[in-house]
C-alpha cells in the first residue's frame, strides 16, 4: 500500500511541474522571438519609433563605464543609425536560459555620416557582438554587449594596425564568425 501511494504521490509531483516546465520553455521562446525582431526589425531595419515597444520603462543598459537609461540607449541606437543609414544586422545564434536571451549577431553597414564618435569616412564596417537582455513581463528590461569598437576603428580608417618587426603588420590567424 504505501508503495502504491507513494509511486501516485510521484506521478502527482511529475503531472504538476510539466505545466510549469512547459510554461517556462514557453516564455524562454516567446522572449527570443522578442529579441530577435528587436535586433532584425528595429535595429536592422531602423524601424527606431517602436525601439521603447520594446522595454520596460525603467529599462537599463549596462556597460563598464556607466549604465544607461531607455533614452540614452535610443539616442546611441540613433546616433549608429546616422553614422550608417544603410546598417543591416543579422542574428546568427541565440540562448535563452530562465529570463535571459543571449544573442550573437552581426551588423554591417557603409559609415557614411558623422556618428558614434566617428567621422563620415565612406568605409564599409562590419562588426560581430553578442548582447545579454534580462527580460520582464515578456520585455527586455536589463542589456549588457560585447562587441569590438577598435575593429571599427580600424576598418574605418582611423586606427593603424601595429607593425611587426619587419615594419609588416602582424598575421592573425583569420576566423570569420558569420561564416562558420
Amino acid at each position: 500500500m504505501q508503495k502504491k501511494f507513494a509511486f501516485v504521490l510521484s506521478l502527482l509531483v511529475v503531472a504538476m511541474t510539466l505545466p510549469c516546465q512547459a510554461q517556462a520553455a514557453t516564455e524562454q521562446e516567446r522572449n527570443k522571438t522578442v529579441a530577435r525582431t528587436f535586433f532584425e526589425e528595429v535595429l536592422g531595419q531602423g524601424k527606431l519609433e517602436t525601439y521603447s515597444d520594446f522595454h520596460v520603462d525603467d529599462f537599463v543598459a549596462h556597460s563598464a563605464e556607466r549604465d544607461y537609461t531607455l533614452a540614452e540607449d535610443m539616442a546611441a541606437a540613433r546616433e549608429e543609425r546616422t553614422a550608417m543609414p544603410d546598417m543591416q544586422i543579422a542574428v546568427k545564434h541565440m540562448v535563452a536560459e530562465g529570463d535571459l536571451v543571449v544573442v550573437h549577431w552581426t551588423a554591417w553597414g557603409t559609415n557614411t555620416q558623422p556618428g558614434m564618435g566617428l567621422p563620415a569616412t565612406g568605409k564599409p564596417v562590419k562588426v560581430s557582438g553578442m548582447s545579454l537582455f534580462r527580460f520582464r513581463a515578456g520585455k527586455i528590461s536589463e542589456e549588457w554587449n560585447a562587441w569590438s569598437m577598435l575593429s571599427v576603428l580600424k576598418q574605418v580608417g582611423l586606427l593603424c594596425p601595429p607593425k611587426g618587426p619587419t615594419g609588416q603588420e602582424p598575421k592573425f590567424p583569420t576566423h570569420d564568425p558569420t561564416n562558420p
